[in-house]
């Protein structure tokens, strides 16, 4: 849900909202409720315990696609996705989709059978600094590497959904250079090096992301200018990744020109389009596999999100709906402690604490916290909720009912370790 550029901003516009007192939510007689809805889980060594194991067990039996929504960059939530891996793949695991682009997703499998699988990151953010979001935590690198290594699937799958990260430009152009371009392409892709250098020396020794090159409102036409020598000869692997850097840039120029919630309806879009297009390269053989799609949680609701847009989790609920299969929602947030940050541009990440009660975003969860199991995690069947008459609710937490099967509150999140 956060550390994405748009996200940052969103918070940055909403300090003031929640610096003032919020009005008390309105949640019915949910409380009462809650305590027949939850059940104990723990997490150890990759492997599900307590009563709620049971519970999500025979949930992921039924279900074809297996979604996680998080708040990013904890050391908590991988461990609950791997136990997730470990669990599906006894029943056949394709792959995995997450919250990258395609071509940070194709780094990690590249690397997966390397000794120096992490250092290999490393190396990458180092070069390209901001270029690979999430995959840039340890927790998650082992995360993708544990769960390929759970499938016993030699075909299995990582594919990446999401735009590029705002500093990956870059590193893109390097791999079109890299991808044997012919001569006009690439002559047209090194101007386009010299331009995205000169834009990330500004952005570093400014401090500013704002001047890198997928920010920027000059690339638009660095970026047209270049596309009819791509087109000439840059061959399908250039067009391909030239294509993500275009449409990267487009989303972010939406969000600097028509804000968050806008911009995010044509992210979402992109989300839907790849997700749709990979499934369908998938051959036969592989198709009866179950997949496991973790993003932020906004990205993973079933009907309208927060952002007042129906995003890929309403798109897989939909799409497995006519395939007659299921698809299976699991909110997975944090009731305190901190997880991992971006910060300014050239400069590490940094840690910040989980505040439920001050980020507006996550005021919802108050009575779900209220009511967390002391002493291990929580899990609550918000299936059992759902159609309940529960008086009024705030209006979060009804979205929430519908739009999660389940949610799992951690008492204490511990940041990521990060590449940087």
């Amino acid at each position: 849900m956060r550390y994405h550029l748009a996200s940052t901003f969103l918070l940055i516009s909403l300090v003031a909202a929640s610096a003032q007192t919020p009005p008390a939510l309105t949640v019915g007689s949910l409380p009462q409720q809650l305590e027949a809805a939850r059940f104990g889980l723990r997490v150890d060594n990759g492997v599900l315990s307590g009563t709620g194991a049971a519970v999500l067990t025979e949930a992921i039996t039924r279900s074809h696609y297996i979604l996680i929504g998080e708040d990013h960059l904890t050391r908590e939530v991988p461990q609950f996705t791997t136990a997730i891996c470990n669990l599906t793949a006894k029943q056949g695991l394709t792959g995995m989709a997450l919250e990258v682009s395609p071509e940070a997703a194709a780094f990690m499998m590249r690397s997966l059978a390397s000794p120096d699988r992490w250092r290999q990151m490393v190396a990458l953010t180092q070069a390209y600094p901001f270029s690979v979001a999430f995959l840039d935590s340890r927790q998650e690198d082992d995360l993708v590497a544990n769960c390929a290594q759970a499938s016993h699937n030699s075909a299995f799958h990582l594919w990446g959904l999401d735009q590029n990260f705002l500093g990956s430009a870059g590193w893109l152009i390097d791999l079109m250079l890299t991808a044997t371009p012919g001569p006009e392409a690439k002559a047209a892709l090194l101007r386009l090096k010299t331009d995205e250098q000169r834009d990330a020396a500004v952005a570093k020794a400014n401090a500013d992301i704002s001047a890198l090159f997928l920010l920027s409102e000059k690339s638009e036409a660095e970026i047209n200018e270049a596309l009819p020598s791509i087109n000439r000869d840059g061959g399908a692997e250039v067009k391909r990744i030239f294509a993500d850097l275009a449409a990267s840039y487009h989303i972010y120029r939406e969000f600097r020109e028509q804000g968050y919630p806008v911009s995010d309806v044509e992210r979402a879009k992109l989300l839907k389009i790849n997700f749709r297009e990979l499934l369908n390269q998938i051959p036969p053989s592989e198709k009866s596999g179950k997949i496991i799609v973790k993003f932020g949680v906004l990205h993973l609701y079933k009907g309208m999100n927060a952002l007042h847009n129906l995003n890929l989790g309403n798109y897989i609920a939909e799409s497995s709906e006519m395939e007659g299969r299921d698809s299976l929602h699991i909110c997975i947030l944090g009731a305190g402690g901190k997880h991992s940050a971006f910060t300014k541009y050239g400069q590490p990440t940094h840690i910040v604490g989980v505040s439920t009660t001050t980020d507006p975003m996550l005021r919802w969860t108050e009575p779900f916290i209220a009511k967390q199991i002391s002493g291990q995690w929580t899990l609550y069947d918000l299936r059992a909720l759902r159609y309940k008459n529960l008086g009024q609710l705030d209006s979060e937490v009804r979205r929430t009912l519908d739009g999660y099967d389940f949610l799992v509150i951690v008492p204490e999140f511990t940041a990521a370790e990060m590449a940087d």
